[in-house]
C-alpha cells in the first residue's frame, strides 16, 4: 500500500467534514463478451438531498441494439438520513429484470434503533450494533469514512440485501489516474473481494464513483462515468 497516498489524503481532508452534496452521474455500461469488451447500455446515479435526508437511486439498462444478446435492467433506491456525520439507512428497494422477466423485486425497511430490518417478503434480519448500509448506500458510507478517517486502509460494514445482513470488507488499493472525456481524474481504487467488486472513487468529488467493475457469474460488467452534474 502506498503510504504517501494516505498522507496526501490526511492533509487534503484534515480540515474538512463530510457533507452530502446532490449530484447526477451518467455512465456507460460495458460487458466482457466473446466478442470483446462491448458498450451495451447506460446507467444513471442520482443523489438528492433534502435537509439531512438523502435519496440515492440508480437506473441501469441495456440499449435496444444489444437486447437480443443481453436484455437487462435494474433500478435501486436507498433512503436515509445523515445524523452526526453518519449514514443512517431507513429504506432500500431493488427491481431487476432479465429478458423482461422480473428476477428481483424487494424492499427492505431498516429500524436501526431496534436493531433489525424487515424485507417485503416478511423476513426479519437482526442487526448488530454498528453501521448498517445497503448495496447502494455503501458508496456514501465509503465517501464519509475515507474523508473522516484518511489513515485507514480498510473499512467493514454490515450490508443488507434480500438474503440478509453480512459483513463486507472494502480495502483501499492505492491511487489510479483515469482518463475520462480526455481529462485525467485522480481516483482511489477500492476492492471488495466478497462481491468481486472494484471501485474507482474521485478524490476531488467527495469520493463518488467514477468507475464500477463487478463480476456477476461468468460476466464482468463495468460502469464508466461520462458526465457529472
Amino acid at each position: 500500500m502506498n503510504k504517501m497516498i494516505f498522507l496526501f489524503l490526511g492533509l487534503l481532508f484534515s480540515v474538512q467534514s463530510f457533507a452530502l452534496t446532490p449530484y447526477k452521474g451518467s455512465y456507460d455500461l460495458y460487458a466482457e463478451t466473446v466478442m470483446g469488451n462491448l458498450k451495451i447500455g447506460t446507467a444513471i446515479l442520482t443523489l438528492e438531498i433534502n435537509d439531512n435526508q438523502f435519496k440515492f437511486t440508480t437506473e441501469a439498462r441495456t440499449e435496444s441494439l444489444w437486447k437480443a444478446l443481453y436484455d437487462y435492467s435494474r433500478s435501486e433506491k436507498s433512503i436515509g438520513n445523515v445524523i452526526d456525520g453518519q449514514i443512517i439507512n431507513t429504506y432500500f428497494s431493488v427491481i431487476e429484470k432479465i429478458k423482461k422477466e422480473v428476477k428481483k423485486n424487494y424492499e427492505i425497511t431498516i429500524i436501526t434503533d431496534k436493531n433489525y430490518a424487515v424485507s417485503s417478503s416478511g423476513d426479519e434480519f437482526q442487526i448488530k450494533p454498528g453501521l448498517l448500509v445497503d448495496t447502494l448506500s455503501v458508496y456514501l458510507a465509503l465517501s464519509n469514512d475515507i474523508i473522516n478517517k484518511p489513515s485507514k486502509s480498510e473499512f467493514t460494514y454490515q450490508v443488507v440485501d434480500e438474503v440478509g445482513v453480512k459483513y463486507l470488507k472494502f480495502k483501499l488499493d492505492g491511487a489510479e489516474k483515469l482518463l475520462i472525456n480526455e481529462s485525467e481524474i485522480e481516483t482511489i481504487r477500492v476492492i471488495c473481494d466478497e462481491l468481486q467488486l472494484t471501485l474507482n472513487l474521485s478524490i476531488i468529488e467527495n469520493f463518488q464513483p467514477i468507475r464500477i467493475h463487478k463480476i456477476n457469474g461468468k460476466t464482468a460488467f463495468t460502469m464508466t462515468l461520462i458526465e457529472f452534474e
